[in-house]
């Protein structure tokens, strides 16, 4: 029996001596052991996170050698191997389940909001009104959008 030697391109980007990564035309290459194991578009943040929490998990890398290599830190690669192992690889390609909304007025309800407060209205009854969430002019008062009288 021959034993084969792991050969990597050129500019591959070892973690350790049996797994690294190179980069061509847009797509990233994970290789172990010099054959390609997985890859997926330089922009696709998702599928990174996926890949390389994928591969922590089956020991071809550690979480210390992914950050000193591609220099990401260490809490996201944490985050990413947390949620592969408590929900899977479906995880990372749901739907943002996340509702919030930003905090963003347009000028005409600024105004009204602002004619509200001026005249002692609390900002529940204000929000109640317009539409919108208490924290959504909370916070435009905090920023210096709208003034509350006192």
């Amino acid at each position: 029996m021959q034993l084969k030697l792991p050969l990597f391109p050129r500019e591959t980007e070892l973690f350790n001596a049996s797994f690294g990564l190179f980069s061509q035309d847009g797509t990233v290459y994970y290789l172990h052991c010099g054959q390609p194991v997985g890859m997926h578009e330089e922009e696709d943040i998702n599928s990174f996170r996926h890949k390389i929490a994928s591969f922590i998990e089956l020991g071809l890398c550690t979480q210390r050698q992914v950050v000193n290599i591609l220099h990401v830190s260490s809490d996201s690669v944490r985050r990413s191997c947390k949620l592969y192992r408590e929900q899977g690889e479906a995880a990372f390609f749901a739907a943002d389940k996340r509702k919030g909304k930003s905090h963003k007025m347009l000028p005409q309800v600024i105004e009204r909001v602002q004619v509200g407060l001026n005249e002692g209205r609390s900002v529940n009854s204000i929000a109640k009104k317009e539409g919108l969430k208490e924290s959504t002019i909370r916070y435009s008062i905090q920023v210096g959008k709208l003034k509350k009288n006192k």
